[in-house]
C-alpha cells in the first residue's frame, strides 16, 4: 500500500515537473518569436522617442568628434583620437561611467568605454591624451600600473567645456540589416561658445570665429537661454547638416557610432 502511494507521488511530481518545463519552454519560445518579429519589422522613420534617445547620445560624441566638423572617418580613428574623445566627455558623463581620472582609471575600463561608443571590434593602444589647450599631455598612461591619471599638477585650468549646440531634426531612419539595426539621423546644428550669444552655422565657422550667423543678444536684447532654439528658427536654412549613423544588435540604448558626415549649409530645411 505504501509503495503504491509512493509511486503515485513520484508520478505526480514527474508530471508536475514536465508541465512546468513545458510552460517555461513555450513562454521563452513565444518571447523569442516576438523579439525576432520585432527585429524583422520593416524599416521606418524614427519615432519621437528614438529621436530623443539619439540626440542625447549624440551629445557625448559632439564633445570631441564635432571638432572635425563631419570630416573624420569614424572607422579610422587614431589612438590619440580615442583617448582624446574620452578625455573630452562631459563631467556628468564621466561620473555616470565611473571615470575618475584624478584617482586613476584602468586601461581595461578605458577599453570598455571605447567599445561602448565605437563598437565591440574597437582596438586601442594606450597613448597620452593631449590637453584641449594644446599645452602638453593631460591623461598620462602608466604602463607599470596600466592606469590613466590626470596631470593636474601641470594643468591647473578648469575642465574642458564643449560648445553650446542647438539641434534641429531633419530626418531619420531605422533600418534592418541582417542581424543588426542601423539608425540614421540628420540634424542641422547651430554653434556658440559657452556664455556667448553669437551663433555660427558650422563648427569650423565657430572655431575660426568667421561668418557668424546671428548675435541673439544684439537682435533680441535680454533673452532666456532656453528660448535659443525658437529664436534661431529663422536661420535654420543657413545651418550645416550633420548625419550620424549608429549600429546595434539589440536596442537603441546599446547603439554605437559608425559614421558621421556633414553637408554645407544653404540647403532647404
Amino acid at each position: 500500500m505504501e509503495q503504491g502511494k509512493r509511486a503515485i507521488m513520484i508520478f505526480i511530481s514527474i508530471l508536475t515537473l514536465i508541465i512546468v518545463v513545458s510552460i517555461l519552454f513555450l513562454v521563452n519560445f513565444n518571447l523569442k518569436l516576438e523579439e525576432e518579429e520585432t527585429f524583422k519589422e520593416a524599416s521606418y522613420n524614427l519615432t519621437e522617442k528614438e529621436i530623443d534617445s539619439l540626440i542625447n547620445l549624440i551629445g557625448d560624441y559632439d564633445s570631441y568628434l564635432i571638432t572635425f566638423d563631419g570630416t573624420k572617418n569614424i572607422n579610422t580613428l587614431s589612438n590619440l583620437d580615442k583617448i582624446n574623445f574620452i578625455d573630452r566627455l562631459s563631467i556628468e558623463t564621466k561620473k555616470d561611467l565611473n571615470l575618475d581620472f584624478d584617482k586613476g582609471v584602468s586601461l581595461n575600463d578605458v577599453y570598455k568605454v571605447l567599445k561602448k561608443y565605437f563598437g565591440p571590434k574597437t582596438i586601442f593602444e594606450p597613448v597620452n591624451s593631449t590637453c584641449y589647450l594644446e599645452d602638453g599631455n593631460y591623461l598620462i598612461y602608466d604602463s607599470n600600473t596600466k592606469m590613466y591619471k590626470a596631470d593636474n599638477d601641470y594643468h591647473a585650468h578648469s575642465a574642458y567645456i564643449p560648445p553650446d549646440i542647438v539641434n534641429y531634426y531633419i530626418e531619420g531612419k531605422r533600418i534592418v540589416d541582417n542581424d543588426k539595426l542601423i539608425y540614421t539621423i540628420t540634424l542641422k546644428k547651430a554653434f556658440a561658445w559657452p556664455d556667448s550669444s553669437t551663433y555660427y552655422g558650422s563648427y569650423n565657422d565657430l572655431a575660426n570665429e568667421q561668418s557668424p550667423l546671428v548675435d541673439l543678444y544684439s537682435v533680441y536684447g535680454d533673452y532666456e537661454k532656453e528660448n535659443t532654439s525658437l529664436l534661431l528658427e529663422d536661420y535654420k536654412n543657413n545651418l550645416n547638416s550633420y548625419t550620424y549613423v549608429f549600429e546595434t544588435k539589440d536596442s537603441i540604448n546599446n547603439s554605437y557610432l559608425i559614421e558621421l558626415t556633414s553637408s554645407t549649409n544653404q540647403t532647404e530645411f
